[in-house]
């Protein structure tokens, strides 16, 4: 069976700063499936990152279950981009809007060429370009 959409939840401690975190990297806050403690970035027809803040993240966990601490890696998203020049103001972008470059961005000996992102609440992505295959 297909999926047709991926949704990663993100706990997060202030709602609003996170949506303007994600909203500087290009996403784009969908108000029909965000409220006052939640906002549904969409980053393209197929995956929304759900921002919840952490009273509302933990409704969504049964008996027994708890959110990681923050110091605990809970995930990490890793996006392809379609260029050099778009992960350097992807980089730009995050590290403006008050997440921190984790790892620098720099090219691999697999070809690619990227960095990593920490956003304001702990959460990780991996960003990068990769050349298309030469032969």
């Amino acid at each position: 069976m297909p999926v047709q959409m991926v949704f990663p939840n993100y706990a997060v401690a202030e709602i609003a700063r996170s949506t303007a975190f994600y909203e500087a990297l290009g996403f784009t806050r969908n108000p029909d499936f965000s409220d006052e403690t939640t906002s549904c970035m969409v980053v393209n027809e197929q995956v929304a990152v759900m921002l919840l803040e952490h009273a509302k993240f933990d409704e969504f966990l049964t008996a027994g279950q708890q959110r990681a601490p923050r110091d605990t890696l809970e995930n990490l998203l890793a996006m392809l981009l379609g260029s050099r020049d778009e992960v350097d103001a992807f980089a730009s972008a995050g590290a403006g809007a008050g997440g921190t470059l984790s790892k620098p961005v720099e090219a691999n000996e697999w070809g690619m060429y990227g960095g990593q992102l920490t956003d304001p609440d702990g959460h990780i992505i991996d960003f990068f370009f990769m050349e298309a295959p030469q032969g």
